[in-house]
C-alpha cells in the first residue's frame, strides 16, 4: 500500500523524521516557516508544501515544532493546518498539557481528530530507527497514524485518551534533566577525589543504577564534546513545563526545582548556552573551581 503524509516542521528532530519516511517509501508533502531548511529533504523526494494548510492535504499531518506559542499559531493562522484536507492531525512537539488540549479542541471544533504524540530520542536515535512515542487521542485519529509511527520508530506507547501523552513526555524530560545534573556532579566529585571521570562512569554504567542514558552520555562527559542534540535551552524549557505543571496539579518536585534553577545558570552563564545538556558538567566543574579537560 504506497502512504502519503503532511508534515509541519523540519528543524533537526523533523527533519530526521522526514527522512526515515522518505526512506520508507512514504509519499511526504513539508512546510516549514524556514523554507531553506527543507532543501535537502526535497531533494531527498519530499514535496513542498507552500503553506500548513497545503501540507495538511493529506489524510493525516504531523507536525513538530518548537513550543506552546508555536502549536497555537499552527492552527490560528488562516492558512494552518486545519485549513486543509487533513482529518487526522498528530503532533509530536514538546508542549504543556494544557497546550494540547486546547488544539485538540480546536482541532475537534473543526472535525478533526488530535493525537498528541511526542516523542523520546534526538536525530540520532531518529535516524538508528530507535525513537519512541508516547500517544495520547482518539482510538481512530491512533488507528490512521499507526502506520507512520511504524516506518519512523519502533515502539508506541499509548498512554491515554485526551493530552496525557504531554504529560508523560515533561515527566521523562524531568527526569533527563535530574539525571544530567546528578551525573555531572558525581563526575567532579570523582574528579575532585582522585578517579578519572571514564572509570567512574564505566562503572555507574556496570552497576544496577546504569542506564541507557549514562551510558550514552559517558563519552560526552568524558570527552567534554558539547555538540548539542538535546540543548540546555530545550532542556530549561521542559523543567519549567514540568513545574507549572506539577503547580496546577499541587505536586511537591523539589529535586525538578532545583535542577532547573542549574540549567537557568547554565544557559544565562553561557557556559551552556547552545550546547547539548552534556555542558552541565562544565558549570559544576567552574562552582567546584576544577579545571577540566578531555580524558582522550
Amino acid at each position: 500500500m504506497n502512504l502519503s503524509v503532511g508534515w509541519i516542521g523540519a528543524g533537526k528532530m523533523g527533519e530526521a523524521m522526514i527522512e526515515r519516511l522518505l526512506d520508507g517509501g512514504v509519499a511526504v508533502s513539508v512546510w516549514n516557516r524556514t523554507p531553506e531548511k527543507c532543501a535537502a529533504l526535497i531533494e531527498r523526494g519530499a514535496t513542498a508544501a507552500s503553506t500548513p494548510g497545503e501540507a495538511a492535504s493529506q489524510q493525516v499531518v504531523f507536525s513538530i515544532v518548537l513550543d506552546d506559542t508555536a502549536l497555537k499559531d499552527l492552527y490560528e493562522r488562516e492558512d494552518g493546518v486545519l485549513s486543509g484536507s487533513a482529518t487526522v492531525w498528530v503532533d509530536c512537539s514538546s508542549v504543556s498539557p494544557s497546550a494540547a488540549k486546547a488544539a485538540s479542541e480546536a482541532a475537534a471544533a473543526k472535525g478533526v481528530q488530535f493525537v498528541s504524540a511526542p516523542v523520546s530520542g534526538n536525530p540520532g536515535v531518529v535516524r538508528a530507527g530507535r525513537l519512541i512515542f508516547a500517544v495520547s487521542g482518539p482510538e481512530a485519529g491512533i488507528d490512521a497514524a499507526r502506520p507512520f509511527f511504524g516506518v519512523i520508530g519502533r515502539a508506541v506507547h499509548v498512554v491515554g485518551e485526551s493530552n496525557q501523552a504531554s504529560v508523560v513526555k515533561i515527566c521523562t524530560n524531568a527526569l533527563l534533566g535530574v539525571l544530567m545534573e546528578t551525573l555531572s556532579e558525581v563526575a567532579i566529585l570523582g574528579e575532585k577525589s582522585g578517579v578519572k571521570r571514564q572509570d567512574l562512569l564505566n562503572f555507574i554504567n556496570d552497576s544496577a543504577v546504569g542506564s541507557p542514558f549514562s551510558a550514552y552520555k559517558t563519552a560526552a562527559l568524558v570527552d567534554l564534546d558539547f555538540t548539542p542534540t538535546f540543548t540546555s535551552e530545550a532542556q530549561r524549557k521542559d523543567l519549567r513545563l514540568a513545574l507549572s505543571l506539577a503547580e496546577n496539579a499541587g505536586a511537591s518536585m523539589p529535586l525538578v526545582a532545583a535542577t532547573e534553577v542549574e540549567f537557568d545558570r547554565l544557559v544565562i552563564s553561557g557556559v551552556g548556552a547552545g550546547l547539548d545538556i552534556a555542558s552541565a558538567i562544565a558549570q559544576v566543574a567552574l562552582d567546584s573551581e576544577i579545571e577540566i579537560s578531555p580524558e582522550n
